[in-house]
């Protein structure tokens, strides 16, 4: 007994990691209470007028329903496809070693902004150069077309671009499910004459229903988020969705109609929320498989004349999600122009020289690299340290902070970067175009996920070493510095590397918050885009491919060497 009070007797160390996750869950809630105010106050009074101007807003039927189509969509679309190829993965012989690896990592290799820019310039009807190669085959057989025959511009074109955005994280969800998953109830089944359509059906699906749960909210947060590719692609074939619409309302109509730009985010709002709260349901409600025991690990199953195939699909989608898109980029950034009629011998470097020597654009790279390095590492050790903070103190008030940490995931982070311009850019804060907002904005959007990862890596800490470090005099603050983020340090590593590469390709709240006084690469690349610079475009967008591929691979490595040395850390520390 005497044990437990002592854990739970308030420390300096404790005391001051609650100060620091108070501040920052007032800084993350405080934007959110501004939104949910100017909802359902005006003028100091509870009014219903924010809602009733959300419903009436012109065309706002048709805004609701597309967003809705395109998310749902491909978001259905991308559960089974990233399922598939999870299983295919994991289950089967189907696997490519060091080649279906990646898909998950493709959203950070190759950000949204770059993929819908790749497919512009490949299936533009006119000069789309993937069209022009198609116009020609068909003209051998004496088919003579002068557009397309493909169109990017159109709501199947949109909603193929969501797809191949969202099957990564679907096929990361799923596939960490399938790891954690024994395999031996799967085997017994296809022993018992089940084939293996019926014990996937039986057997694994509903094991994966969590997986599946969590990988679809995950498919909506981040489909109502998303800005590039409804701005690229949409807009030319004039579909017009939620997240363009209210960029649009505050960063190109003066004066900005912020009123009715909050009154639109309800809908994200709901719809996130709902999402969010059926997940919920399903892992109270207990309706999926719970395995239980020890179990084995799965036999690879063999597919035998579908094994090509099948390698075949997991091939054709990395093809479809990277090769084709940097090629796209590639040819066009060597060309210095965009046009259907390539001059092979005259390609050459010119739109990255004129990138490089752009002083806006150096600046902007210069702007994400520091806030991606600033609010990255800041962000990381935060999440690291509220992990920690939460295994050992608990408690209804740092649940109640951790609540409010994490409510971007529940209400889309776009929603929150609307608060943020309502609560921060005016007095008595007017951070408007400030290096501040920016990092505050990002700990709002980018904490929730880094928190899964700091999580994850604080669980894999047996509390056993924390305990060994104080009998061996060593206060809480020193056991955090010295042992247990050390021992953190190969998840904690990925999470930076992921946090660092969603700020340098933010485009989202770049383009909420970026300016001509404080550009960063999201907002130049929208800037340039707008002034129909296509080559200089391509250049950037292959610019920012290598920033983050170069740092997805040295974050890979880097954690990899970091893991075997805290293993080995580990090791000796429970010799002696």
């Amino acid at each position: 007994m005497s044990r437990s009070r002592s854990t739970r007797r308030p420390t300096p160390f404790r005391l001051v990691s609650l100060a620091v996750i108070a501040v920052v869950a007032a800084l993350i809630a405080y934007p959110f209470a501004r939104v949910v105010w100017r909802l359902f106050w005006v003028d100091g009074a509870p009014s219903a007028d924010p809602v009733v101007r959300a419903f009436t807003a012109p065309g706002v039927g048709e805004l609701v329903r597309d967003s809705t189509l395109v998310v749902v969509t491909a978001g259905a679309c991308a559960v089974l496809a990233g399922s598939l190829l999870a299983w295919l993965n994991e289950r089967t012989d189907a696997r490519i070693p060091g080649v279906t690896d990646i898909v998950p990592l493709m959203p950070f290799l190759l950000p949204s902004i770059a993929m819908a820019i790749g497919w512009t310039l490949l299936l533009s009807p006119g000069a789309g150069l993937l069209n022009v190669l198609l116009r020609n085959l068909l003209g051998l057989v004496g088919v003579e077309i002068e557009n397309g025959p493909l169109n990017i511009f159109s709501m199947p074109g949109m909603i193929f671009c969501y797809f191949v955005v969202l099957v990564p994280y679907v096929f990361l969800f799923v596939s960490a499910g399938l790891r954690s998953m024994p395999g031996d109830l799967e085997e017994q089944a296809r022993v018992a004459g089940a084939g293996t359509a019926r014990a996937f059906r039986r057997v694994t699906l509903p094991g994966l229903k969590p997986s599946i749960a969590a990988a679809s909210v995950i498919v909506v947060w981040f489909g109502f988020a998303m800005f590039s590719i409804p701005l690229i692609i949409g807009t030319p074939a004039q579909i017009d969705v939620l997240t363009v619409r209210i960029v649009r309302l505050i960063n190109f109509t003066y004066p900005p109609r912020t009123d009715l730009a909050v009154s639109l985010s309800l809908f994200i709002l709901v719809i996130v929320g709902g999402a969010w709260a059926l997940q919920v349901r399903i892992m109270k409600s207990g309706m999926f498989a719970q395995v239980g025991g020890r179990g084995g690990h799965a036999s690879t199953l063999r597919l035998g004349r579908l094994r090509w195939p099948a390698r075949v699909l997991v091939a054709g989608f990395l093809v479809v999600s990277g090769v084709l898109p940097v090629l796209g980029l590639l040819i066009t950034a060597l060309n210095g122009f965009w046009t259907p009629d390539i001059n092979w011998s005259g390609l050459g470097f010119a739109s990255f020289r004129r990138v490089w020597e752009d002083g806006p654009t150096v600046a902007a790279f210069g702007n994400s690299l520091l806030l991606g390095a600033v609010a990255g590492t800041g962000i990381i050790l935060f999440a690291a340290l509220m992990a920690v903070h939460v295994r050992r103190s608990g408690g209804v008030v740092t649940r109640l902070l951790e609540a409010a940490i994490r409510l971007p995931i529940v209400v889309s982070g776009f929603i929150v970067v609307v608060g943020m311009i309502l609560a921060y850019s005016g007095p008595p804060f007017a951070l408007q175009g400030t290096f501040a907002l920016f990092v505050i904005a990002y700990m709002a959007t980018s904490i929730p996920q880094a928190s899964i990862v700091s999580d994850a890596a604080a669980a894999q800490v047996g509390d056993d070493m924390a305990e060994a470090a104080a009998v061996s005099g060593a206060g809480e603050g020193r056991t955090f510095g010295r042992v247990q983020l050390p021992l953190m340090a190969p998840g904690l590593v990925a999470g930076w590397t992921l946090v660092f590469v969603n700020i340098t390709g933010d485009m989202e709240v770049a383009s909420m918050l970026g300016s001509s006084r404080q550009p960063v690469v999201g907002f130049q690349l929208l800037d340039t885009y707008n002034k129909g610079e296509f080559a200089d475009l391509a250049a950037m967008a292959l610019m920012l491919v290598l920033l983050t591929t170069l740092c997805v691979l040295v974050g890979t490595g880097l954690g990899r060497r970091l893991s075997g040395r805290s293993e080995r850390r580990v090791r000796t520390a429970r010799n002696t």
